[in-house]
């Protein structure tokens, strides 16, 4: 799918896509950045999701480098009309402080294979809204 790199009509792509489950999400999945810094899909980003412990657990991995590991769970993203999310959310003891801030707000454009996300960092307790990317699975 061909995406615009407008945040506005991204907007309104996110709010007719449909919330996922949790489930939905395994194996690997390249990343767009749509918007925020969209110049960064010159270079591989994926994310790497998997069961733990009863939940989907994943990372990404950025020039052959892990990072950034996170969990799922279901959300609400409050500056789209407070639409149901399944929320990637990087608040883990393997991350640094910085990293644990991140939060990503996703819905569902086709199961299994396309969704779209929201990127947030919690900067003084609020949400701030920082971009779209894309996550298509691997073939």
């Amino acid at each position: 799918m061909k995406f615009p790199r407008n945040n506005n009509e991204l907007k309104e792509i996110f709010k007719k896509a449909r919330t996922p489950d949790i489930s939905e999400f395994s194996g690997e999945y390249l990343v767009d950045m749509l918007t925020f810094i969209p110049g960064l899909n010159m270079f591989p980003l994926r994310k790497v999701f998997y069961v733990e412990h009863g939940g989907v657990s994943g990372y990404n991995i950025f020039f052959k480098k892990v990072w950034g590991h996170f969990f799922l769970e279901k959300g609400i993203c409050r500056e789209v009309d407070s639409l149901s999310t399944v929320v990637i959310n990087y608040n883990r003891i393997e991350n640094s402080a910085i990293i644990r801030k991140i939060r990503d707000d996703v819905r569902c454009l086709e199961k299994d294979n396309l969704y779209l996300g929201r990127f947030h960092y919690i900067l003084l307790g609020s949400h701030r809204f920082l971009g779209y990317f894309a996550l298509s699975r691997m073939k």
